[in-house]
């Protein structure tokens, strides 16, 4: 989040407001855009991902649920609009305990229209899970799973 800051502090810091809403009072299913009847015009997405591991080998063991939040950009970046995308994961101290924390795992932009790139936002998404996967090991979380089983 800390570059964000330098190329976007607007965009950083609609992130973290949202970031902070989300802990605090969690998120809203209204404002989720995956939800059959959720807002098309909503800050998140949970859970996204479902695709990124087709035509590949996913990695072995349960794959963390993930979710991203989305700000619009205020700097264009290479002369392009994005929109800013902090993608997290629920880390939990037992997988059937909740908690109400979000790890953080990526801070990425994607680009608008023709600037948009599916294989990079695949990327990004992938390295996310594994940022999260790796942070957990190393302090001794689990995660909440995904929804999808072993085909995800």
């Amino acid at each position: 989040m800390a570059s964000l800051r330098t190329l976007d502090e607007d965009a950083w810091f609609l992130l973290k407001i949202l970031k902070s809403d989300a802990e605090e009072f969690g998120l809203d299913p209204r404002e989720n855009r995956e939800a059959p009847n959720g807002n098309r015009q909503g800050s998140y997405r949970c859970p996204v991902g479902r695709d990124i591991y087709q035509g590949v080998t996913a990695p072995p063991g349960a794959l963390p649920w993930l979710g991203e939040l989305e700000v619009e950009g205020t700097v264009p970046v290479d002369g392009h609009e994005v929109h800013w995308r902090y993608y997290f994961i629920e880390p939990r101290v037992h997988t059937d305990i909740e908690d109400d924390r979000l790890l953080g795992c990526s801070v990425r932009h994607k680009g608008i229209a023709s600037a948009y790139n599916a294989a990079d936002q695949t990327r990004h998404m992938r390295g996310a899970i594994e940022a999260g996967k790796r942070w957990c090991r190393q302090n001794r979380y689990t995660w909440r799973p995904s929804m999808w089983d072993s085909g995800y």
